[in-house]
């Protein structure tokens, strides 16, 4: 690649005297370790949870069974000049081969050791997408630690959460600004030992860079990190992933070894089709499950490459960085989905007849084929030589025949469309307490509401808890990739799993006849009205979105009132900048407007003038939801009321992975709810 440049092992000159000092003193490892007997020792317990940083779970582990040591060490003994991660630094491309990625991590966990960290204690990330952050992650799982992301959205108060629910010894920052905010809090944190940051030179003489955390490691011998090793067990927790908190404090779920590799092999030989020279693009949070998942043990176990976005990927800058990688794999939340959908329909309604018309019949083609509606493939090649390969080719993915979807809901018109693309987006399903994906899609089999079939993968189970007479109700998963428990929370441990190791999703679902799982929603997000009615929020709002072209977001309420309402938010554009909604409508927003005879062209015009073509035509969108898809009275949308700004990330309304914070915009919005509510 141009402009590119290959990390190699460096003697790195001191530039703090503190850690300087900290080199010449003499260390010993003090832990005295259970056993010696790793790291793909195998405690045996009958427990079948755990709540307990140090604790084991049973498990129905087979021959193959290991550590994550063990494991990435296999891949790199095999894979040592392949390059394994790429990040652009000063224009170049800088690239780590997979051995020198080993190489770091050994280098980084002896560092760990020498500043303080003690086993079953947190090493805690906060930053955007790194080779630093992965070689952290596991370089706390070489050294007996457990990582845990932190978002890079959190508040001082969040992250104070995190970093004493897991005893952090050791924090490792991005950059000055995520530095601050652990400076505010590390006084009220007396476990934090080192902060560490790994972008840029560290104002504060206490805070140790990153080249001097590799000669920290260059300063010990390996026989204290090989003492660490064999002290792991792979039915004891590896890393910590904690919930994005919307619904409280964001809780710690504990991943076993055992758990994570799980995943990835399943995952790369059941669900997505992953080979040996992948490229693929780090940009989502490493805090969740799904992008670790993915752009770590997934990419590992392939022996992929990945190459991570500047924090300005989701600024306006992901095509470019697409351009320039052309990856073959390509995983999306939902949020980036629907984004890229409303800009795709934003140029369809520029696009002048002709180009329009042949744009729409090439995606009647794509559908037809995916959907084997039509046996006759020369439409097909004609529309894919005529529209697919060069819109791909524009977006940058020419090498994409699906993109992996999950986190929350996308509504079949959105798959829809895009399969018109060539384009499949196929749903997995999973929560980080069954350490990512459990079930989902394949390319050559998928429906578009499904998550997938529960009977391809025996290993992996799904059922329904208490079904009622149509068959719906709590999803619950089965396998070896459910998680040890939540970190120091017994009751809330032992409410999700059960004595035969079922976990209680909270999600609910149906399977049909043919094993297709399809979530309905979550229990928690139920509306139960005055009147005792169940009411599913998401459905609802999904129909209101398919009727509603100029729809953003919606909101049901309800809870304990005698009728539904509905906030809705209206598609706008949004600040290349900030992330943040502008009050100006989309080009399809705007488009709709005229369609109903409407010259309206933000949302703060149509608030104060009420423009009557725009009202009618949305409260006839809601009339027909009442009159034709509610299944009861109960059911139907009474008042309504548009929002004077979309729902976002920035704004809190959303959590980092694009979950609807019902009762954060609830408490928001209260006063005009209560208006609804009035008489």
């Amino acid at each position: 690649m141009a402009n590119s440049q290959l990390i190699q092992t460096k003697t790195f000159s001191i530039t703090n005297e503190f850690v300087q000092n900290l080199i010449e003193t003499h260390f010993e490892d003090l832990h005295i370790p259970e056993h010696q007997k790793g790291p793909d020792y195998i405690y045996p317990t009958s427990e079948p949870r755990t709540w307990l940083p140090d604790g084991k779970v049973r498990m129905t582990g087979s021959k193959d069974s290991k550590s994550v040591v063990t494991f990435f060490r296999e891949i790199v003994k095999n894979n040592a000049n392949k390059t394994a991660m790429v990040t652009k630094r000063n224009g170049f491309n800088v690239k780590w081969s997979y051995s020198q990625y080993l190489t770091d991590v050994n280098l980084v966990a002896k560092a760990f050791i020498k500043l303080g960290l003690s086993p079953y204690n947190g090493v805690c990330i906060l930053g955007f997408n790194s080779p630093e952050w992965l070689i952290s992650h596991l370089a706390a799982i070489f050294a007996g630690g457990l990582p845990a992301g932190v978002y890079t959205t959190n508040s001082p108060a969040a992250c104070f959460h995190i970093l004493q629910d897991c005893n952090a010894n050791i924090v490792v920052v991005e950059d000055e600004h995520q530095l601050g905010k652990i400076l505010k809090i590390r006084d009220t944190l007396p476990k934090l030992k080192t902060i560490i940051q790994y972008s840029g030179k560290p104002s504060h003489p206490d805070v140790i860079s990153w080249p001097d955390l590799l000669k920290i490691g260059q300063s010990l011998p390996d026989d204290v990190l090989d003492k660490r090793i064999k002290s792991l067990a792979i039915n004891q927790c590896c890393f910590l992933i904690y919930t994005s908190g919307t619904t409280g404090n964001p809780k710690g779920v504990m991943v076993s070894h055992d758990n994570v590799l799980a995943f990835a092999h399943f995952t790369t030989t059941k669900i997505l089709e992953f080979k040996t020279n992948d490229r693929m693009i780090s940009y989502l949070p490493l805090s969740h499950m799904a992008a670790l998942g993915i752009d770590l043990y997934l990419a590992v176990q392939m022996a992929a490459t990945v190459y991570f976005a500047t924090p300005d990927a989701l600024k306006g800058k992901m095509v470019d960085i697409l351009h320039e990688v052309q990856p073959t794999v390509f995983l999306a939340v939902p949020r980036v989905i629907e984004k890229l959908y409303e800009k795709l329909q934003d140029a369809e309604v520029q696009m002048k007849p002709f180009k329009k018309s042949v744009f729409q019949w090439a995606q009647q083609k794509g559908i037809n084929h995916h959907l084997k509606k039509s046996s006759n493939n020369m439409g097909y090649k004609l529309a894919k030589k005529l529209v697919f390969n060069k819109l791909k080719n524009q977006m940058g993915l020419q090498y994409i025949t699906y993109i992996a979807a999950g986190g929350a809901p996308i509504s079949s018109e959105i798959k829809r469309y895009f399969m018109g693309l060539d384009l499949i987006i196929l749903d997995v399903y999973g929560l980080s307490e069954s350490t990512g994906i459990h079930t989902g899609n394949t390319k050559n089999d998928f429906q578009l509401e499904s998550v997938g079939n529960v009977n391809y993968i025996k290993e992996y189970k799904v059922d329904i808890s208490n079904p009622s007479e149509d068959g719906s109700g709590e999803i619950i998963l089965h396998g070896r990739n459910i998680c040890m428990g939540y970190l120091h929370l017994k009751q809330q441990t032992i409410d999700i799993i059960d004595d035969e190791q079922w976990l209680f999703t909270g999600d609910l679902g149906m399977i049909d006849k043919y094993g297709y799982l399809y979530v309905t929603g979550r229990a928690k997000e139920l509306i139960i009205t005055s009147g005792g009615e169940n009411i599913p929020p998401i459905l609802i709002e999904t129909i209101i979105k398919k009727n509603l072209p100029v729809v953003s977001n919606c909101m049901l309420v309800g809870d304990r009132k005698k009728y539904l309402t509905m906030l809705i938010t209206l598609k706008t554009e949004v600040d290349p900048n900030t992330l943040l909604p502008t009050d100006e409508l989309s080009q399809q927003a705007i488009a709709w407007c005229e369609s109903v005879g409407s010259q309206i062209k933000s949302v703060s015009e149509l608030i104060h003038t009420k423009d009557e073509s725009v009202m009618r035509a949305i409260q006839d969108g809601i009339t027909k939801y009442n009159h034709y898809e509610a299944i009861s009275n109960a059911q139907k949308i009474q008042k309504w009321i548009i929002l004077p700004e979309d729902f976002s990330i920035g704004n809190g309304d959303f959590g980092p992975t694009g979950k609807m914070r019902r009762p954060l915009i609830t408490k928001k919005y209260s006063d005009l709810i209560d208006k609804m509510y009035a008489n």
